[in-house]
């Protein structure tokens, strides 16, 4: 009678033991159903474009770059100096173009929709604020005040960002080959400057948000984190823009042959 009442006994604990992991579990999924939620809202509310508009200049420019140092190495190894190999020759514009092919189907790709921003702001806040936090934020988004406070962040992080790219050249005013995706950021680094928008004291929840957690703790993440995300996709798309003009190196050298051609 022991052995059976110990064995229905620790059968009986296993039962409820088995059945609290299941409910601890159950538990642990809803939460992280909520913060996926409350993630995905939060993320979503922001509007990727200055960003955008700096990541299709950046990497644009950095395969243009690319593209006029391999047609001057190459030039130069045909024994062509600048004045018979420049970028003023219709040879050396043609090589550009062939060289170029795929750029702007890459930056269409993987910059232009800007669903990588809203992927990249998503990471960080998820490793940043827990279930609740998110939630709070996401809604704030939502209200007046919080929609303009939004616009602030954007602006603040998108110039933060194109000061970074400027001051360390990585990013250009005058490139040939930019004008068009120049011409697009300034008009969305313009219109984001909206009248009124600093003056944010008429609204309490926007005052509340900008002095204590977790509209601090977000703001905070979004100069670090966000900025720092934002620049590891421009690079790395940036770095596979170069390897593509690289590898159509090839493609210059008829070029180059026929202007070695007709000077010798």
């Amino acid at each position: 009678m022991q052995s059976v009442f110990g064995t229905t006994l620790v059968l009986a604990l296993a039962i409820l033991g088995s059945m609290s992991t299941s409910a601890s579990a159950r538990a642990a999924e809803a939460d992280t159903a909520l913060k996926q939620d409350a993630i995905e809202r939060l993320s979503q509310s922001h509007d990727p474009t200055l960003s955008v508009g700096i990541g299709r200049v950046y990497v644009k420019q950095a395969a243009l770059l690319a593209a006029r140092d391999v047609l001057t190495e190459r030039g130069r190894a045909a024994g062509l100096d600048k004045v018979r190999w420049n970028p003023a020759l219709a040879q050396w514009q043609a090589a550009e173009r062939e060289l170029m092919q795929g750029v702007d189907d890459l930056v269409q790709a993987r910059v232009a929709s800007g669903q990588w921003v809203h992927s990249a702001w998503g990471q960080a806040a998820a490793q940043t604020l827990n279930d609740e936090e998110a939630d709070e934020i996401a809604v704030h988004f939502q209200s007046e005040g919080g929609q303009l406070q939004r616009k602030v962040i954007e602006w603040f992080v998108g110039e933060l960002t194109l000061q970074t790219y400027t001051f360390t050249d990585r990013l250009k005013y005058g490139v040939p080959g930019s004008e068009s995706e120049m011409r697009d950021l300034q008009v969305a680094t313009y219109e984001r400057i909206v009248p009124g928008i600093y003056d944010l004291t008429s609204y309490p929840n926007a005052v509340k948000f900008a002095s204590t957690d977790p509209g601090v703790k977000y703001f905070k993440m979004m100069v670090m984190r966000g900025i720092h995300a934002l620049h590891l996709h421009l690079e790395a798309c940036a770095d596979d823009a170069r390897r593509m003009v690289r590898e159509r190196a090839a493609l210059a050298d008829p070029h180059i042959a026929g202007i070695a051609g007709e000077r010798s």
